[in-house]
């Protein structure tokens, strides 16, 4: 009789620590193998958000003084801290001012890249004898030289990122208005070659 209780209780420990250790193994594999350090958590920036804006320079039109040229729209709106994608169409071509040597208004500047594409084909800079008009906004550090020995069919585009909310001015700074140094006219009054730029 006592080989008998002996080998019971024997046979019963053993089918516990076998079932004991079936539901350890079963507990390592199913929470990941011991302790291992859980993932960490990276927050993703959000991409900043893209926008497009037309923009085109025009001369002659209904309301317009005779002979000014105009950006039109004049008043630009898009979101704070974003990028802006400016695609432009110069309908006052033509080599009737020309820069000073050296000018910094020669040069591409605060774009994404550090470059402006007409018709696709990227380009730095321009000889200040070849530039009809520049989109500058002074504020954001903003600079494009707009050619101008193309055709009207020309397309130009650039992109920029905005900042924090704010009203800025755009304005060309090539001596396309009237006046013996030709920034008069146009180039001085607000709704020709001067616009607003509103970040919100």
């Amino acid at each position: 009789m006592f080989s008998t209780q002996s080998k019971t209780r024997l046979s019963f420990f053993a089918v516990v620590s076998v079932a004991l250790l079936t539901v350890g193994v079963l507990v390592v594999l199913l929470t990941g193998c011991g302790n291992q350090p859980a993932a960490k958590t990276v927050s993703a920036t959000p991409a900043p958000q893209h926008v497009q804006a037309k923009l085109d320079i025009i001369l002659n039109q209904p309301g317009y003084q005779q002979d000014w040229p105009a950006f039109s729209p004049n008043n630009l709106v898009v979101p704070a801290n974003s990028l802006v994608t400016i695609t432009l169409h110069d309908y006052d071509l033509g080599l009737d001012s020309t820069l000073a040597k050296g000018t910094p208004f020669a040069s591409v500047q605060g774009t994404v890249g550090g470059v402006a594409y007409l018709n696709g084909q990227p380009y730095s800079s321009l000889a200040p004898d070849k530039i009809a008009h520049t989109f500058t906004i002074m504020q954001l550090h903003l600079n494009v030289p707009l050619p101008g020995d193309g055709k009207e069919s020309d397309t130009i585009s650039f992109t920029f990122r905005t900042g924090k909310a704010g009203t800025y001015t755009f304005q060309c700074f090539d001596p396309c208005g009237t006046g013996k140094s030709g920034f008069d006219g146009p180039m001085a009054t607000k709704g020709y070659m001067m616009g607003t730029l509103t970040v919100q």
